[in-house]
């Protein structure tokens, strides 16, 4: 049975009628302005209220903007947790405190101060790493010169003469410049006077690789952050430049600026996250690589290797987990300090989430396969045909006996975000 698009849809139970997958059901939820988070059996209720006349909302429904909401509700997933971890974490600290000042016992203001300052460093790191903090900041959007409130903001994103930009999730308004990656900011146009990219290192997992960040600078002074993404943005910023001498013909591209470790020559590698998938999505649309089937072997070895990954994390970071409390005793004994290093006792639980997370995955059988093609090769890893500023490498348990060589066909494996080559052989 052909299933028609969803908007000539008039009723509920004729969309039961048709075969929706989960992401299906997420992209229609977030096309029509719904809260497109969760199970299955969550969407389809969504759905089922919005064919009722009832809209249910995103968890922040701050912006009506895809890209905006997006944004928002996407990245905010620990949120609330965290907020309430730092408050609890400071009421803990205050405890601490009080205690010592009243004379308590040692024990009294030694642990709560000691387990409070440890859950203030797991939430501000989680908050940073979870891109929380942006989010927070987007409540009050970063603005340049001239104050915009989100009503303004959503309006100009939702303009039909708003142009995006591929490139780092950035929207040309008509009136102003709005960007997403970094939290959400907007600047007049005519407030810019001048723009540049600021490249730093960074390494994840033993991979280098870049986060290119787009920089504006005010008629008054004011630096802010346009866009960070990990793909050059050399195009983007010409792109810019172009739109703002429509406003201020004075306006200037600086010279790209560099971090201590990113010299201009430096080698651009990672293998996950948001710029590989871009990239390698691209490479796709423009066949350069191609989806692969492989047989159930290959695909169940590729699988063992992330399960067992997951659950030999679990016995190490009890042993990280036993050792720093055993550092913390003996120094709070024998020194007499309270050393926040109580952080690792988190781990354990953090590989706990890891693995269901992994197992998750798995059962969804979110892994895709590709054909490539071996256009380079350097100490570094190997670059693939189509798929620029990139660099793979193998997988150690995979890795195949033969090394390729420039030109041989080769498979690249995706396993949620992340991309590995991982056989010289092809099906």
């Amino acid at each position: 049975m052909k299933r028609p698009d969803f908007d000539s849809i008039k009723t509920y139970e004729e969309f039961k009628k048709y075969k929706w997958y989960r992401n299906e059901l997420s992209n229609i939820c977030k096309a029509h302005g719904l809260l497109y988070n969760g199970t299955e059996k969550k969407l389809n209720e969504v759905i089922e209220a919005y064919f009722n006349g009832v809209r249910i909302p995103p968890r922040r429904d701050w912006y009506t903007n895809k890209l905006l909401m997006g944004f928002v509700n996407d990245n905010g997933v620990l949120m609330t947790f965290d907020l309430g971890f730092i408050a609890v974490s400071l009421i803990l600290i205050t405890i601490g405190f009080i205690n010592k000042v009243r004379g308590a016992d040692e024990v009294a203001y030694v642990l709560p101060v000691g387990f409070g300052l440890t859950g203030l460093i797991v939430a501000v790191l989680f908050t940073y790493w979870g891109q929380d903090l942006d989010v927070i900041r987007s409540y009050i959007p970063t603005c340049g010169d001239k104050r915009f409130t989100r009503a303004q903001i959503d309006e100009q994103a939702n303009s039909e003469k708003t142009v995006p930009l591929r490139y780092g999730d950035i929207l040309l308004g008509p009136d102003m410049l709005i960007g997403v990656s970094a939290g959400v900011v907007a600047v007049a146009y005519g407030d810019i006077s001048s723009l540049w990219v600021k490249k730093t290192w960074h390494t994840r997992k033993n991979q280098d690789y870049h986060i290119y960040k787009i920089i504006v600078r005010t008629k008054k002074g004011k630096r802010i952050v346009i866009s960070k993404c990990e793909r050059d943005a050399d195009d983007a910023v010409e792109t810019i430049h172009e739109r703002c001498l429509q406003y201020n013909p004075q306006v200037k591209i600086l010279k790209t600026r560099y971090s201590l470790l990113a010299d201009e020559d430096s080698p651009k590698q990672i293998t996950e996250g948001k710029g590989v998938w871009n990239s390698v999505s691209s490479a796709e649309e423009q066949q350069f690589i191609k989806h692969l089937t492989v047989d159930g072997a290959l695909k169940e070895r590729f699988i063992s290797f992330h399960r067992r990954a997951a659950l030999i994390f679990i016995p190490e970071s009890i042993f990280v987990a036993a050792l720093a409390v055993g550092i913390t005793y003996f120094l709070a004994t024998y020194v007499g300090i309270a050393f926040p290093i109580l952080i690792f006792v988190l781990l354990p639980f953090y590989a706990v989430y890891n693995l269901f997370n992994t197992l998750y995955w798995i059962h969804k059988d979110d892994i895709e396969f590709y054909t490539v093609e071996i256009s380079g090769k350097d100490k570094k890893g190997y670059s693939i045909r189509g798929v620029s500023y990139y660099k793979f490498g193998y997988i150690r348990k995979l890795k195949p006996d033969k090394e390729p060589q420039i030109g041989d066909q080769v498979i690249l494996a995706r396993f949620k975000n992340e991309f590995s080559l991982i056989s010289d052989k092809r099906e």
